[in-house]
């Protein structure tokens, strides 16, 4: 992993899952750490691990879907580090099952502002901290929904398809600049980003978790933070984390629709199933 010694990481969404375990890694390379999410108890219990390395922190507990709110981190930011060298919009929800009829406008409204909005707003954010740096980078972590479409999961993949096209824009605008821009594409990746997600209601919460965790997750949300610092250490551009991220990649890219379209009820039926 990279030497990030007394570098200033700064990572939303650091409550849990895969923002947790890039804010830990980052500090025991030596980081100072930065660190937002909507709930603050899992929050401080990242702080409190960051600590334990001896490592500064910084916390601020807020929906990053707040354009205020974020403005006042980054403030935050700057009067207690001074600095920012690497910027990381992790922070995401997710729906439930649900195809577009199901959706209401607030929930899909919800999922806009905190998956799209907040990631345009810590790079707005931010962009200034990053550009006095000599050198930084600014992380957007999206999705394999994002490279694929999947059905009932049309705001979910709004969302994300977003996040990317924002992402590669930007980082064509910074290409001359001292700010690289990376985009981050996990796939099946154990987190709690279904857990914490907007459904239905209770039943089908708990069988989605179930089929999640049966048939979506193949990765410890360590092992995608090794895979991402790893990739940032090598400047990738684009860092894609599980097989399956390259997969949908490849298959959106290359495929015909009509092979994309049987691969997809052929995944919905194994799903259905489990």
């Amino acid at each position: 992993m990279q030497d990030l010694k007394d570098r200033v990481v700064v990572v939303t969404g650091a409550g849990s899952g895969i923002g947790r375990e890039l804010a830990l890694q980052a500090a025991s390379a030596g980081a100072s750490l930065a660190l937002n999410d909507f709930n603050d108890a899992t929050l401080q219990e990242t702080a409190s691990a960051i600590r334990e390395q001896g490592r500064p922190v910084l916390c601020s507990a807020f929906d990053v879907g707040d354009q205020e709110a974020m403005d006042g981190f980054a403030q935050a930011v700057q009067d207690e580090y001074g600095r920012a060298d690497i910027v990381i919009n992790n922070a995401g929800v997710a729906l439930g099952q649900m195809n577009l009829d199901q959706v209401s406008a607030e929930d899909f409204r919800w999922i806009v502002g905190v998956n799209l909005w907040g990631v345009i707003h810590g790079t707005m954010a931010f962009m200034p901290l990053l550009r006095e740096q000599a050198r930084a980078r600014l992380v957007n972590v999206c999705s394999s929904f994002g490279l694929l479409a999947v059905p009932g999961q049309t705001a979910y993949c709004t969302t994300k398809f977003a996040v990317r096209g924002f992402t590669d824009s930007l980082r064509l605008e910074m290409m001359n600049t001292n700010v690289g821009v990376t985009l981050v594409s996990p796939s099946q990746v154990k987190t709690n980003i279904i857990r914490n997600g907007r459904h239905q209601d209770e039943s089908s919460r708990d069988e989605l978790i179930r089929k999640f965790d049966a048939f979506m997750t193949r990765m410890s949300s360590a092992e995608a933070a090794t895979i991402i610092w790893q990739g940032l250490e090598r400047n990738r551009n684009h860092i894609m984390v599980g097989r399956d991220a390259k997969l949908y990649s490849f298959a959106a890219r290359f495929l015909p629709q009509f092979v994309i379209r049987a691969a997809t009820r052929r995944a919905l039926r194994k799903i259905a199933t489990q």
